[in-house]
C-alpha cells in the first residue's frame, strides 16, 4: 500500500517530555511541558493515516515531521520496506524494536535512533499497525500473510495466543498457589543499578577473550577463554579472583571450547570444540589436578556421531554425583552416560565411547539449537525456525525424547539460548531482537494443575510475553544482539525466581520477573504484550560475554550477579531491583 505524504515540519521544535519505562514507557505527552506550545489540532484533511513523528535525542523527544504517512512498499529482493519519505526506509524486520501502543497510539521503533509516530486517529494507528505485521510475516515466511497461511505456520490450537495475543481462558501467569506459593520480601527503595551497588572487579590481563562464563553451586566458578581457564572462589560477596589458570590441552594439543559443562559434583568440566574431526568428540577435564585428562566419543548404533549442546540432566545434577548429561544436535536429542559395562569412562584410556542411554534421532528438519532442564530433568529445546519443544516424563518416570508433549509455534525468529524455571512453569527463550517468556501452566478438564512439560497444552496456550529493549535503548546499545537470558538460579522447589539478567553489547539488563507476570500494558510488539519495565547497567569498556546470577547460596538477597567481559570479571552485589 502506498500512502500520500503531507508533512511541513515546524520552524521551531517542539519538546516533549520523556517518559520513564514502565508499563506506559511508549506514550508522549503531545504538548511542551515548558513553553506551554501545543501541537496543531487536525483539520480532518489528512490522511486517513497520518501521524507526526518524533525523533529522540537522548534526552528528549523532539518533532520532525507534523504530518506523515508510513508508507510499505515490495522491492525487488521482495521483501517489505517501509519509509517515511525523505527521512528513512527500512526493511520490515524485527530488529526495528517495534513496539506499538493502541492506547497512546503511537509506533515507536529504532531506525538510525529512537523513532515515534503519533497517529491522529485510532483506525489510522490499527490500520498501520495491521499492516506492520502483516509485512513482518510476509518477510519471515515469504508467504502472504492470510488466515490460512498463519494457520499453516503457527497451528490452529496456538492461532489465538500466538497471533492474536489471546490467553486461554484461564491464565496462570502469576503461578497459581497450589503448584508454588510466592515468597514475600521487603521491597527495595533501589529502582536501577546503582544506589548501593558494590562492584569488584578482576583482571588477569589475558591476551585471549573470554568466551564462556560457567557458574559453580559449590566452591569455584570458571571464566573459559580460547586454550585456558580461570578459576574463581563463590564467595557470598561475589567471585574471589584466585589467579590459578590451567590450560586446555589434550594430547600436546591446544582444545578451544566451544561449550562447557560442570558435572560431576563439580568434580569435572565436560567441553565441545569445533575443531576438525572433534565435533563428535567430548573432553573431560579433572578441576582437582587442572588437566584435561580424557576424550570422549560420541557413538550410536557403531557409528560417530556430533553434538552442538551439552546440558545437566537438571538444575542441580551439576552438584550431584550424577553421571549422565543431555547432548543435543540439529536433528537428535539424546542422554548420555559416563559409565560403560567395564567401569566408568573417566577411568580408562582414551578415546572411549559413551554409552547412548536414550533418545531420538529425527527423520524431518527440526533445527535444535539450545536446551535447558528444569529442577526434574524435563527439557526445553529451542529451534532455528523459532519453535519451543518441551519433553517429560512417562508414568513411570522414564524421560521421553521421542515426541514433543508441547510445541510452541515461536515467532519466526531463530532462538540462541533458552532457560527455564525449577518448576518447569515458565520458559525463556532468547532471540537476537528479544526475549519470549512462556507460561507452561493450565489447568486439565478434571481441574488438576499441570504443565506442557507433563501433558500436551492442546487448547490452552496463553499468548507469551515479550522482553524488549525500547528504540532508544537500541540506540544506546549499538543495535547489539540480546544473548542468554536467564532466570536467578534456583535448585529447590519452592524457592522463587525473582529476575531475568540478559547481555546486550557492553549492557546487562535486568527484569523484575514478578512484574512480568504480572504486566499490564496496552503496548506490544508481534501482537504480544511487551514489557519495557527494566533495568539497564552502566555499559562497561568492552562487550559483555556472558551476565549471569550466582547460586541461591550465594544469593541470599538475590542480588548478587556476575558480569564477564572480553577481558574483565565484575561481581556486582547489593543490587536491589524493587518487587
Amino acid at each position: 500500500e502506498k500512502g500520500l505524504q503531507f508533512f511541513s515540519p515546524f520552524k521551531n521544535f517542539i519538546r516533549l517530555q520523556k517518559i520513564n519505562m514502565g508499563n506506559e514507557a511508549s506514550r508522549l505527552d503531545a504538548m511542551d511541558p515548558e513553553s506551554g506550545v501545543e501541537v496543531p489540532a487536525p483539520t480532518g484533511t489528512e490522511h486517513p493515516r497520518a501521524a507526526r513523528m518524533f525523533a529522540n535525542d537522548g534526552a528528549k523527544w523532539i518533532i520532525q515531521v507534523t504530518m506523515a504517512v508510513l508508507e510499505f512498499s515490495k522491492e525487488e529482493d521482495e521483501a517489505w520496506y517501509m519509509s517515511v519519505s525523505g527521512h528513512f526506509e527500512e526493511k520490515v524486520r524485527d530488529s526495528l524494536s517495534m513496539i506499538a501502543d493502541r492506547t497512546a497510539r503511537t509506533l515507536l521503533f529504532h531506525s538510525g535512533g529512537s523513532l515515534c509516530l503519533k497517529f491522529l486517529t485510532q483506525s489510522g494507528f490499527d490500520e498501520t499497525n495491521r499492516i506492520f505485521d502483516n509485512c513482518l510475516f510476509e518477510n519471515k515466511y515469504q508467504m502472504e500473510a492470510t488466515e490460512a497461511n498463519k494457520i499453516k505456520v503457527i497451528d490452529k490450537t496456538a492461532y489465538g495466543a500466538w497471533v492474536e495475543g489471546q490467553d486461554d481462558g484461564e491464565s496462570f501467569w502469576d503461578a497459581p498457589e497450589q503448584l508454588e506459593p510466592a515468597q514475600s520480601r521487603q521491597s527495595s527503595s533501589h529502582d536501577k543499578f546503582g544506589g548501593g551497588v558494590t562492584e569488584r572487579k578482576s583482571n588477569h590481563h589475558a591476551l585471549a577473550s573470554a568466551q564462556q562464563l560457567e557458574m559453580g553451586g559449590l566452591d569455584s566458578s570458571f571464566v573459559l577463554r580460547s586454550n585456558t581457564m580461570e578459576v574463581f572462589r563463590n564467595r557470598q560477596d561475589g567471585l574471589e579472583d584466585t589467579k590459578l589458570s590451567f590450560s586446555l590441552q589434550h594430547g600436546g594439543v591446544n582444545l578451544t571450547p566451544s561449550k562447557a559443562l560442570l558435572a560431576r559434583q563439580e568434580r569435572d568440566m565436560l567441553l565441545l570444540t569445533p575443531e576438525p574431526g572433534k565435533k563428535s568428540s567430548v573432553f573431560q577435564m579433572d578441576i582437582e589436578r587442572g588437566q584435561v585428562t580424557s576424550e570422549w566419543k560420541f557413538v550410536k548404533d557403531g557409528v560417530e556421531v556430533p553434538m552442538m549442546d551439552i546440558s545437566a540432566d537438571t538444575k542441580k545434577s551439576q552438584m550431584e554425583p550424577c553421571q549422565t548429561f543431555m547432548g543435543l544436535d540439529g536433528n537428535r536429542l539424546c542422554q548420555w552416560d559416563t559409565r560403560t559395562a567395564r567401569g566408568m569412562v573417566h577411568q580408562m584410556n582414551s578415546p572411549v565411547a559413551l554409552s547412548y542411554s536414550s533418545g531420538h534421532d529425527f527423520s524431518r528438519n527440526t533445527n535444535f539449537r539450545c536446551m535447558a532442564t528444569t529442577g526434574t530433568g524435563q527439557v526445553v529445546v529451542g529451534s532455528e525456525d523459532g519453535k519451543i519443544r518441551l519433553y517429560g516424563h512417562t508414568a513411570n518416570q522414564e524421560l521421553t525424547l521421542s515426541r514433543a508433549r508441547t510445541s510452541f509455534p515461536g515467532l519466526g525468529t531463530p532462538i540462541t539460548h533458552v532457560d527455564t524455571t525449577y518448576s518447569g512453569e515458565f520458559v525463556l527463550a532468547t532471540t537476537d531482537s528479544y526475549i519470549i517468556v512462556i507460561s507452561t501452566v493450565f489447568k486439565k478438564n478434571n481441574g488438576e494443575f499441570t504443565t506442557g512439560f507433563k501433558t500436551s497444552m492442546a487448547k490452552h496456550f496463553h499468548a507469551p510475553r515479550l522482553l524488549r529493549l525500547l528504540p532508544e535503548d537500541v540506540t544506546k546499545t549499538g543495535g547489539a544482539k540480546l544473548s542468554k537470558a536467564r532466570f536467578t538460579w534456583v535448585t529447590e522447589q519452592g524457592q522463587q525466581e525473582r529476575l531475568i539478567v540478559a547481555s546486550v553489547g557492553k549492557f546487562s539488563v535486568l527484569w523484575n520477573f514478578r512484574r512480568v507476570k504480572q504486566l499490564v500494558t496496552s503496548a506490544t510488539s508481534n501482537g504480544m504484550k511487551v514489557c519495557t519495565d527494566y533495568h539497564l547497567s552502566a555499559g562497561k569498556d568492552e562487550n559483555i560475554v556472558e551476565s549471569a546470577f550466582m547460586h541461591e547460596r550465594f544469593n541470599t538477597n538475590c542480588n548478587q550477579l556476575v558480569v564477564a567481559t572480553e577481558h574483565d570479571v565484575f561481581s556486582m552485589a547489593n543490587m536491589n531491583i524493587d518487587d
